[in-house]
């Protein structure tokens, strides 16, 4: 029978968890598991994966009637795959999973990939299916595991605060940089450059940036992480040592962070600038320049202004974008200031986290004594 004490100590234990879910820190829960605490509370979106399957059923070569019918027996076969799996695993025929082990991670990938086999024999399709489920298997390991979804959300609802302070930061480490990236967008060679590039370009450099920003983001994470621990712990007070998965989810969460404000400067700055563009750029200096402008789309304005959006518009302030995020993650790697700035931001966070793991332990071992007695 369950005591009010048990019942006590099982929600204080159920609270914490929660804060270190909300914070990104998944790891700090005892005996975080990837069979329940990763996979198992992503079986909703491994159950629509299945379901998605369905359309591997579709063959463009069959007419409609034929297409229809075979989403129908395709719907019917996975679930009635689902149900017969379930008996075999001892479970109730209609149960979503929530204790996801090796069969059932195999019944995930595998199971949308029967479609395309049976209708006609797409044998790239159900590889490419198969090949999919292993990479989003993958991502729901990394994002799950390490709380990614819930450190970026914590870190959008501040987004406005964090934008600003990072736009701050970003002006006071060189006035300049404005002013530069202002005259670089009002030269013409850069509109023809990014006029005439092909489109794959824009992901080929997108691509080389990210990892750029990400390897510089990367040089001080070990050392900042380890200041803001010592800083968020003093000796007095400090709680039980970290585990490397704990360490390596806290070192996630800082990186996480100083990225989002990246992005955050970045995507502030592309903002001013397509709408710098969209109000300056016309039709008589895209012509003056060379510039066809890829897509355009008109604006009128008190049936007299006439704005042009243009594609090279799009993807020359995307550029400038990218490289102001440039500046700013190395400028986050060289200044001193701005360290000292984020790591007592990131201290006052992890001293709240800290506060909690002391509750969890004792709330642990409380709810251990309970159900001992």
């Amino acid at each position: 029978m369950t005591t009010q004490g048990e019942t006590a100590a099982a929600a204080d234990v159920a609270a914490c968890e929660r804060t270190f879910r909300r914070y990104g820190l998944p790891l700090l829960i005892e005996d975080h598991s990837a069979r329940r605490d990763v996979f198992g509370r992503a079986a909703p979106l491994l159950l629509v994966l299945c379901l998605v399957g369905i359309a591997g059923a579709i063959n463009t070569d069959w007419p409609a009637w034929q297409n229809a019918l075979a989403v129908m027996v395709a719907a019917v076969g996975i679930a009635a795959a689902f149900a017969g799996f379930n008996a075999l695993r001892g479970r109730r025929w209609s149960t979503l999973p929530q204790d996801i082990g090796g069969p059932e991670l195999a019944f995930f990938v595998l199971a949308p990939a029967v479609p395309p086999l049976l209708a006609g024999w797409q044998w790239g399709t159900a590889l490419v299916t198969v090949a999919g489920n292993l990479v989003l298997l993958a991502a729901i390991w990394l994002v799950v595991r390490y709380g990614v979804h819930a450190t970026l959300w914590w870190g959008v609802r501040g987004g406005i605060r964090e934008v600003g302070a990072s736009l701050l930061r970003l002006i006071r480490f060189l006035p300049l940089l404005l002013i530069f990236s202002i005259a670089l967008f009002y030269n013409a060679e850069i509109w023809q450059v990014f006029d005439h590039t092909p489109g794959v370009s824009d992901f080929v450099l997108g691509g080389f940036f990210a990892v750029l920003i990400l390897a510089i983001l990367r040089i001080r994470l070990t050392t900042e992480t380890g200041q803001i621990l010592r800083a968020a712990s003093p000796e007095q007070n400090a709680p039980a040592p970290l585990t490397q998965p704990q360490l390596a989810n806290v070192s996630m969460m800082v990186a996480l962070h100083q990225l989002l404000q990246v992005l955050l400067v970045s995507v502030a700055v592309g903002v001013f600038f397509f709408a710098l563009g969209t109000l300056t750029i016309t039709q008589g200096v895209m012509d003056a320049w060379g510039i066809a402008g890829g897509w355009v789309q008109h604006i009128q304005i008190a049936g007299e202004t006439d704005l042009r959006i243009s594609q090279t518009l799009l993807r020359v302030s995307v550029a400038i974008a990218t490289f102001t995020g440039l500046y700013y993650a190395i400028s986050v790697l060289t200044d001193g200031l701005y360290r000292d700035d984020f790591i007592d931001d990131m201290a006052v966070k992890l001293r709240d986290v800290n506060e909690h793991r002391a509750r969890y332990a004792a709330a642990l071992d409380r709810l251990a004594v309970e159900r001992a007695s």
